[in-house]
């Protein structure tokens, strides 16, 4: 049974008569109608016990109601008295408003204790039990925070259960060390920077849950692309960042805060605030922020992937659950983006910033900052890195937004990282295992031999022809999974991966494209398929500069298309589609753009290709929105501005491409008459007036040209 009985200090208890308590704390305000809670009140102080509380109880009853203690129903009063007095204090005790009093902790730490849900008893025998250890690596004095944790009875010892790193520098060259003594002894440990207007506080590590500080440097590295080149030209090893204002009162806060979570983990046995979670706090605006350390299956020091056989791809059916804008999904792109949400954050994100340009109730466009390495590591490729090299575009917010994170997760995903499966040979020791590059780039006899010639002429990378292919040499191959063949084949690493550290010569690299990403295995094969489908039709377009028929967009009884031509017009600019379907008969348009009235016409190019017509003629007529900003700025004089960021080729194209010398381009006729029924084309020649012409009604015939 209870010794003494105590309110439970995390309340104040207030009485109004004749028989109404209130229990009032912090969190919540309660009453109680009940005459025993009242008595109880008075009796209750921290020196009676069970038995004498109710003694008192009963005396009173048999004084106030002149009892006969001798009398057979009066005992009966008496002992259901005494029952109902039972039943009331093991209610409060059960709901937290009473306590057995035991004083292991000071009043202020049991109310602490009461709010997160942990007994008192439990809460010290924790204290007792587990120890901490605090370091410094820089210039934080260690004594401040021992100090603080000693005034929450945590014990502070030279080998701790949990180890609390102190540092001005998340990357500091000691903690790679620290890191693995925590994996070898599967201990936890948390790391701390209090300085600077932006504290952190975390990640707590947690050796057999969470990812390890090797994860956490990947990312921060990742993330910081101008102090990484800066350190890779200096040869240098050493992170440049450290904060540089601070003062004494935020520098006490954020330790105040690190000892409270330190608290938490030591009487609940656990922090799921702070494991695997890395939190920033503003000191200006007073905003915490969470970043989430993901456990990266490669890993090298923590990974649990890093099997070297190479898996082959196996296919399934999956349900399309969004095909209204942008293709055919596995899930809509408001759930892609509440499921990789995580991935966003310029500090433990693959996404650092993804950033809407600004636009209207039609134009949806976002631009993603991410890591990437090319071969070239110069200062352009150092502007593209910060300027994003990913984007989006889409019909809705939320599909621009999907679509730029995904782009940016295909392009993170083909960095080489150093630990990707690899085998050593030339071409000719593979045999037919081996895929020659340049069955892939298709580069001819001819272009090898004048590309002395060609190359200087060129300015962009895209342009530029490589040197022939050396069959005899050893160079790393990458195993890739053949649908076709269902086996596995090689192509070389650098040109499967981007930022390869290959040497002379260069006779090939890597490119995006064909590349995508999607919610599942099938979803990205199909986005990337379309892709390659849709650069060979505009391949075959271009470069013959083949007259193509026009779209009539009205046919398709679409609003938003109409809308979007409105809007161009309204920006003093022309929009029309041609189709440039090729012989795989899967449609594939080219959304055009000219500006009106002025030399420099600006012209806007987009391309889209899918099983759905009108799926792949939004994709064309979005991409063109999403390349529109670069040519909206102007002089007073009506000239373009543009983005110094911008492609160089780009604005070449823009500034010296007109309607008259790219005629291919043009809105026009054709001979032949191109329907689509049931996703099949067919070819018809429809006479009217000695013209051949386009027709079209929604439903049976769905493309046409005037």
């Amino acid at each position: 049974m209870f010794n003494q009985l105590d309110w439970n200090p995390a309340y104040s208890i207030e009485t109004l008569e004749p028989n109404t308590v209130f229990f009032l704390s912090e969190r919540e305000s309660i009453c109680f109608q009940e005459p025993l809670y009242y008595r109880l009140v008075r009796l209750i102080d921290g020196q009676r016990n069970f038995d004498e509380i109710i003694d008192i109880l009963q005396l009173e009853l048999l004084q106030n109601q002149e009892i006969n203690p001798n009398n057979p129903n009066s005992l009966a009063v008496i002992i259901n008295y005494s029952l109902a007095i039972q039943k009331a204090i093991f209610q409060l005790y059960k709901r937290g408003f009473l306590l057995e009093k035991k004083e292991l902790l000071p009043s202020n730490l049991a109310i602490l204790c009461h709010h997160l849900q942990v007994s008192q008893s439990e809460a010290f025998e924790r204290l007792q039990s587990l120890k901490v250890t605090v370091k410094s690596l820089g210039s934080i004095p260690q004594q401040d925070l021992i100090n603080i944790l000693n005034s929450l009875q945590v014990q502070v010892a030279d080998e701790g259960d949990l180890t609390i790193i102190l540092t001005d520098n998340y990357l500091h060259p000691d903690l790679e060390s620290i890191n693995q003594q925590a994996l070898v002894s599967h201990k936890p440990w948390l790391l701390v920077n209090p300085l600077g207007n932006l504290a952190w506080i975390g990640p707590l590590f947690d050796p057999d849950k969470t990812g390890c500080w090797h994860c956490l440097a990947q990312r921060l590295r990742d993330n910081r692309p101008v102090e990484e080149f800066i350190i890779r030209q200096r040869e240098n090893k050493i992170s440049l960042i450290s904060p540089l204002g601070f003062s004494s009162a935020t520098i006490q806060t954020v330790l105040n805060l690190t000892a409270m979570e330190v608290f938490k983990w030591i009487i609940q046995g656990k922090n799921q605030r702070l494991e695997g979670i890395l939190m920033t706090y503003d000191t200006l605006n007073l905003q915490f922020q969470d970043h989430i350390l993901v456990k990266r299956p490669n890993c090298p020091s923590c990974g649990y992937s890093l099997n070297k056989t190479p898996l082959p791809v196996v296919l399934g059916h999956r349900k399309k659950a969004f095909t209204s804008d942008g293709g055919h999904r596995f899930c809509s792109p408001e759930e892609t983006l509440r499921t990789y949400q995580h991935h966003i954050g310029s500090i433990t994100g693959i996404v650092r910033e993804l950033n809407k340009i600004q636009g209207n109730a039609l134009v949806h466009t976002y631009v993603a900052k991410h890591h990437f390495r090319s071969v070239f590591d110069d200062l352009d490729s150092l502007r593209q890195n910060i300027g994003g090299r990913s984007a989006g575009k889409g019909r809705t917010d939320s599909q621009a937004k999907a679509s730029g994170f995904c782009e940016a997760i295909e392009r993170y995903s083909g960095v080489f990282q150093g630990n990707e499966i690899r085998e050593k040979a030339n071409y000719q020791e593979l045999g037919d295992k081996a895929i020659h590059p340049n069955k892939c780039m298709n580069f001819s006899e001819k272009q090898y031999q004048h590309r002395e010639e060609w190359n200087p002429k060129n300015q962009g990378w895209f342009q530029k022809v490589p040197e022939p292919f050396d069959e005899t040499r050893i160079i790393d191959w990458t195993p890739v999974w053949s649908l076709t063949a269902e086996d596995f084949k090689y192509l070389p690493t650098v040109y499967c991966y981007y930022g390869y550290p290959q040497s002379e010569p260069l006779d090939c690299w890597a490119d995006s494209n064909g590349c995508a990403a999607g919610n599942t295995i099938e979803e990205a094969i199909l986005q990337g398929f379309m892709e390659l489908l849709e650069r060979d039709c505009v391949a075959l377009w271009w470069y013959n500069q083949l007259v193509k028929p026009s779209v009539n967009l009205e046919s398709f009884n679409e609003p938003y298309f109409e809308q979007l031509k409105q809007y161009y017009e309204g920006l003093n600019r022309e929009l029309w589609v041609l189709d440039i379907t090729s012989d795989l008969n899967i449609p594939c348009f080219a959304a055009i753009s000219p500006r009106k009235g002025r030399e420099v016409e600006d012209i806007l190019l987009g391309y889209g290709a899918h099983f759905d017509p009108k799926i792949a003629i939004s994709r064309a007529l979005t991409e063109v929105n999403q390349i529109l900003p670069n040519v909206l700025s102007f002089k007073e004089d009506g000239t373009t501005i543009y983005n110094p960021s911008a492609d160089p080729l780009a604005v070449k194209w823009w500034q010296t491409a007109r309607l008259s010398n790219q005629s291919y381009s043009v809105f026009q006729s054709a001979e032949v008459q191109k329907l689509w029924v049931l996703g099949k084309r067919q070819e018809a020649k429809v006479k009217r007036e000695e013209k051949y012409v386009y027709l079209t009604s929604l439903g049976n015939a769905i493309f046409s040209s005037r």
